[in-house]
């Protein structure tokens, strides 16, 4: 049988929405790796700087051209978007920053697989969803795999990066769920570009007094800042709001769980890290604690 033209039409947005996914978390999966290449030559709040003034320059930019004057935020707006400006983007990056210069790509890579969780845990403690047996199961889970990866160092000097990692996460977990009320109110690329824009002035703050462009640094970690500003930030925000434009947030969560793969892989190619069975069983733990989160709200849309 034929397709009707009109099914095809309505079809190719959903294909490049899912190929639009894909590279979120291949862009995305990069970061770990190529972040701590520039780490070597960047410290973690100038290279903050630099992921935050070229993504607010160019999503600034889009917004304004793609939607004009629906840009501007209502009076009552601006207080909450400053704050989930800091959660989501000047706390959330510089905590993970921090935790890679003092931590491995691997073991970031698989942290951040707890974001879904806490957004999850945070979305229920709000009211937002439904506690569930399977909820809770998916959550003791992830929690199990992420106990048994920080177990060695629970008591000693490397435990400071794995906070650091979780605080991340947690931020970020809260962004995801309180963020809700102002995408309701206006379009995700001008809540993506003013969360960026806010985040400009404390950063710029942080970097007043130090160098941007380090003498000691080297052609390979010029080209790291490069990378990490335009693939994991600028290109992953791009494209990760043209996907969830047509595809359910909640499948998101089944993609995420492919990043830690793709930034171990790169991890073991360019910096030489290894794996080892902690790795390999908090992966696994967390990806069932996600999927068993996930399986009510997948529930609800097929119904």
């Amino acid at each position: 049988m034929q397709a009707h033209p009109a099914d095809s039409k309505a079809l190719a947005p959903t294909a490049r929405a899912w190929w639009a996914l894909v590279a979120v978390q291949l862009c995305f999966a990069s970061f770990p790796a190529t972040g701590k290449i520039a780490l070597a030559g960047f410290p973690p709040h100038v290279l903050c700087f630099w992921r935050v003034a070229g993504t607010a320059l160019v999503l600034g930019a889009f917004a304004l051209w793609r939607h004009g004057s629906v840009v501007l935020l209502k009076r009552e707006d601006i207080f909450p978007a400053i704050v989930l400006s800091l959660l989501g983007v000047t706390l959330n990056q510089l905590f993970f920053l921090s935790g890679l210069a003092q931590s491995s790509a691997v073991r970031g890579g698989l942290l951040v697989m707890l974001i879904p969780v806490f957004t999850l845990g945070w979305a229920v403690l709000r009211k937002r969803e439904q506690f569930s047996v399977h909820r809770l199961a998916g959550v003791l889970a992830a929690a199990t795999g992420v106990l048994l990866l920080l177990w060695d160092s629970l008591f000693g000097s490397v435990f400071g990066a794995d906070w650091l990692f979780l605080a991340n996460a947690a931020c970020y977990a809260i962004y995801l769920v309180e963020v809700r009320r102002l995408l309701q109110r206006y379009p995700a690329l001008v809540v993506a570009a003013w969360m960026f824009v806010f985040a400009l002035p404390p950063v710029s703050v942080l970097v007043w007094n130090d160098a941007l462009w380090p003498s000691a640094s080297t052609s390979a970690q010029h080209w790291a800042l490069a990378w990490v500003v335009v693939f994991p930030t600028i290109f992953a925000y791009l494209l990760n709001i043209c996907a969830l434009q047509r595809i359910p947030a909640s499948t998101t969560a089944v993609f995420v769980c492919f990043q830690p793969l793709a930034a171990a892989a790169l991890a073991m190619v360019l910096l030489g890290e290894a794996l080892n069975w902690r790795d390999g069983a908090t992966f696994v733990l967390v990806v069932c604690g996600i999927w068993l989160s996930s399986r009510d709200s997948v529930s609800r849309k097929r119904g």
